[in-house]
């Protein structure tokens, strides 16, 4: 009964028709024109759309283009409804990526048993994208839905104006845990680190992904520099606060990690304000998402010849420029300190 069910159709009869057939196969909600249907939809995204394809006004092929035309219903499965039986309107059903098609008057036990499929598909297709964007021994996102996450986070701060920080985590001597401690050991330990930056994170839009081996990246949308510092401050004492044994660490009797934290920001020299066709006074390349990670990866390179166990905060517009902070000498830091670079 968890199946979110959207039924639109103007004829509220009709609607009560399929509502009687489909009570017992998930939760209804109901729609009565075009726009009413998009607005639930994206108030809380279907598993299936039953669409009535002759609505007056909005007919149900354009709520359908709309619904594909948004990145959050593109994977909605949808059958059309229509008191059109003839071939050519099925055709034209599927050819816009309809997964079904239903003629009125509707057969109660077709109706039934298609839904039923389709409900079966799409929980088989969803179960498959969690997968594929899953690392299996974390059980938090995988490099790839990092990689996704970011393009579109980077396309929408850039757009709207917002902020945007990534951090990346890199666990410290991680191969000298291994080896005293043994791989299933050292399995338990990335667990363990993942679910805290998992708790970490205070925001639903916050990303943790595994980039790699002991590495992790943060993605936080709408997040200043000052804010990423504190979550890189807050990681810092958390790791430390679990306590993991690393006997043969050259830093520390437990794990600890090194952050770098690469920020886009009101503060950034590439900074467009909402404006994506802006270009920088300074005449510089147009920065990438990817400059965010360099610029993480390259705070992070610094936090590692600083001693490990401490962060390092390089803005975007420096990627490019931070090669020679590599070699700047910088003060042994406590463990939860942030500096600049």
């Amino acid at each position: 009964m968890n199946d979110n069910i959207l039924l639109v159709d103007d004829d509220a009869q009709a609607i009560q028709v399929m509502a009687r057939l489909l009570a017992k196969t998930g939760q209804l909600r109901f729609a009565t024109s075009g726009h009413d249907a998009i607005r639930l939809a994206l108030e809380t995204v279907p598993d299936l759309v039953l669409l009535d394809a002759d609505m007056p006004g909005m007919s149900g092929y354009q709520v359908f283009e709309a619904m594909k035309a948004l990145p959050a219903l593109q994977d909605v499965p949808v059958i059309f409804v229509s008191s059109h039986s003839e071939a050519a309107f099925e055709v034209s059903a599927f050819d816009m990526g309809a997964v079904d098609f239903i003629a009125k008057p509707v057969n109660p036990a077709l109706v039934q048993a298609r839904v039923r499929t389709q409900l079966r598909i799409k929980r088989m297709a969803d179960e498959l994208r969690r997968t594929a964007n899953t690392d299996g021994l974390t059980g938090i996102a995988n490099r790839r839905q990092a990689d996704d996450s970011l393009g579109r986070e980077w396309l929408r701060a850039r757009r709207s104006g917002h902020a945007l920080a990534a951090l990346m985590i890199d666990l410290d001597h991680f191969q000298m845990y291994n080896d005293r401690y043994g791989h299933s050991a050292g399995d338990a330990c990335l667990r363990k680190v993942a679910q805290t930056l998992v708790g970490a994170c205070l925001r639903p839009g916050d990303l943790v992904a595994r980039w790699g081996g002991e590495e992790f990246v943060l993605l936080m949308p709408e997040t200043p520099r000052r804010g990423a510092e504190q979550v890189a401050h807050r990681i810092l004492g958390a790791i430390e606060s679990l306590a993991i044994a690393h006997e043969v660490s050259p830093i520390a009797s437990h794990v600890t990690v090194s952050v770098g934290v690469g920020c886009y920001d009101s503060q950034s020299a590439c900074w467009t304000a909402g404006s994506p066709d802006s270009r920088f006074v300074d005449f510089r390349p147009p920065t990438r998402a990817i400059d965010l990670i360099r610029a993480a990866e390259k705070a992070l390179g610094v936090a590692k010849g600083a001693g490990r166990a401490q962060a390092r905060l390089l803005d975007v517009a420096d990627a490019d420029t931070a090669q020679a902070a590599h070699d700047i000498m910088l003060p042994q830091l406590d463990v939860r300190s942030v500096e600049r670079i």
